[in-house]
């Protein structure tokens, strides 16, 4: 038997074939696109996500020569970040309002002023798609009103592969993590915070597990795709649920560094402790029950990578991708510490703490600064705040002993960047492998679902890798003067940087 995964990315949209020892029989990957109209605006189009999903599900099967009746379910994965207003027929009012745009952060705002002790008590900690909802019920009162239920990206495309009405619209307990609104332990909406933020409950889409099925795949999908009508569709998971899912990372103790569109660093553990003096460790539900991945993260923060080299390097014929490794080894051949420079990396805010004032920025410029300073500083910059992350995490679980990190995502491939972080961390750094994860993820939730495995965790043992690819030991000459700089990051925000970042806001 075979599963059908997709991954659905701010960057990219991958799909494969997965069988039931979690082998990936054949895959596709195909770049997305987000429009930002103006400063602070970002929006994805479902459509492309939808027509790109039909295709690549095309495509993988094709490619991998399977029987359609050996196929035993589609799974979906998909951003945390981001909401998509339906109607009661499941047709979408809105595109994806995603984790990228800021029009709502002043609701955002207003929910940690207001209430950010209970929003850090109950919640998972880190609000992206209630304050959502709150801008669409302000601001757009006559779509709001259209609107039937609030999903996410991947509950769309799943939902109209199956051809569910509006009423059946779900969302599976792993994308609490971004809402707001939830309550972390029961993995259940928070009525209480809903009351408190005005927000109507029966917008809100039905909680469920990820491998629950959530119908078949309609007659018009099954054309396009290649299958047959009524294949079964799994409510699917997170994008970083499903990726610690297919390296097996589900065990407390795992220590992760997620270096994607939003850099995290993730430590796995069996309970949830609220950090509500400081408000700078959050929760995701990890797809095992009861456990959990407690992390800290920029977003967008791997994002801020594109943008200098699409925006600041030079053009030429290669494209993004040769533009980022020439960048990358002229910024090999600098020093530590770039010279005295730091970069702000929060271009999309701050989330850990929360602050939607403060943006990106260079400190401490000057004449001898070309754009490979600026780069590196970049890559150092974003390690600065692992660190600082790694230190609440430490805060929150003093027990806490770490010989190793482990490092997945885009950015992973990075060498530089992963001698980097591992030089200011001090710890050793092993990569651990690419997207196939999400995919393979993506299988085990299938194979689960569709019985193949008795448990989550028989799945995870007969299907799961983790590909030890490289190890990056830390230059114990370069984590001293790193941490000399570390020091001056962590103290930029007690200083008047942040009033200052305040005031910009205020004027613009």
């Amino acid at each position: 038997m075979y599963f059908i995964g997709l991954d659905l990315g701010t960057s990219g949209l991958k799909a494969g074939v997965v069988d039931g020892n979690g082998d990936i029989i054949s895959d596709l990957y195909l770049d997305t696109h987000f429009s930002a109209s103006h400063p602070g605006k970002a929006e994805q189009s479902i459509d492309e996500f939808f027509r790109g999903s039909v295709q690549s599900i095309a495509a993988v099967v094709q490619k991998a020569g399977i029987d359609p009746l050996e196929v035993g379910g589609i799974v979906c994965d998909g951003q945390m970040g981001g909401v998509i207003g339906i109607d009661k027929a499941f047709n979408s009012v809105t595109d994806l309002d995603m984790n990228l745009d800021m029009g709502s952060e002043k609701y955002n705002e207003y929910m940690h002023l207001k209430h950010g002790d209970l929003l850090s008590r109950v919640t998972c900690g880190s609000p992206l798609n209630g304050q959502k909802i709150i801008w669409w019920k302000e601001e757009r009162p006559e779509l709001y009103n259209h609107i039937c239920k609030f999903v996410t990206l991947n509950g769309y495309v799943a939902g109209k592969l199956a051809g569910v009405t509006g009423e059946e619209a779900f969302i599976d307990y792993t994308l609490l993590a971004f809402s707001g609104i939830d309550d972390a332990r029961k993995l259940a909406w928070s009525k209480d915070l809903c009351e408190c933020l005005n927000i109507d409950m029966n917008k809100l889409p039905a909680i469920v597990s990820p491998e629950k099925t959530i119908g078949g795949l309609g007659r018009d999908a099954a054309l396009q795709c290649g299958l047959l009508e009524g294949t079964p569709i799994f409510a699917g998971v997170g994008d970083q649920a499903a990726g610690f899912l297919g390296a097996g990372l589900i065990q407390p103790g795992f220590f992760i560094d997620v270096s994607g569109s939003s850099t995290l660093l993730c430590l796995c553990v069996d309970t949830c402790i609220p950090d509500v003096n400081n408000r700078t460790v959050m929760y995701m539900p990890s797809v095992k029950r009861g456990t959990y991945h407690a992390f800290t993260y920029i977003n967008g923060g791997g994002m801020s990578l594109n943008w200098f080299v699409d925006e600041l390097c030079s053009e030429n014929d290669e494209g993004l991708q040769s533009k980022y490794e020439e960048i990358t080894e002229r910024a090999s051949q600098t020093p530590p510490g770039c010279g005295g420079l730091l970069f702000i990396p929060y271009l999309g805010g701050r989330q850990c703490p929360f602050d939607s004032h403060i943006r990106g920025g260079w400190i401490g410029l000057n004449w001898g600064h070309g754009k490979e300073y600026l780069f590196r500083s970049i890559l150092e910059s974003i390690a600065y705040d692992c660190r600082l992350g790694y230190k609440n995490l430490k805060r929150i679980f003093p027990n806490l002993k770490v010989d190793e990190i482990l490092i997945t995502g885009g950015g992973s491939r990075n060498d530089l960047w992963n001698q980097i972080k591992a030089d200011v961390m001090g710890i050793e750094y092993i990569r651990v492998g690419t997207y196939e994860y999400n995919l393979r993820g993506c299988g085990i939730i299938g194979a689960y679902g569709s019985g193949v495995y008795d448990s989550i965790d028989s799945a995870v043992t007969a299907m799961k890798r983790t590909v030890r690819e490289k190890r990056y030991s830390p230059v114990m000459e370069n984590h001293r003067r790193y941490s000399h700089y570390f020091n001056i990051y962590e103290g930029m925000f007690r200083n008047n940087l942040q009033k200052t970042f305040h005031l910009l806001s205020e004027a613009s």
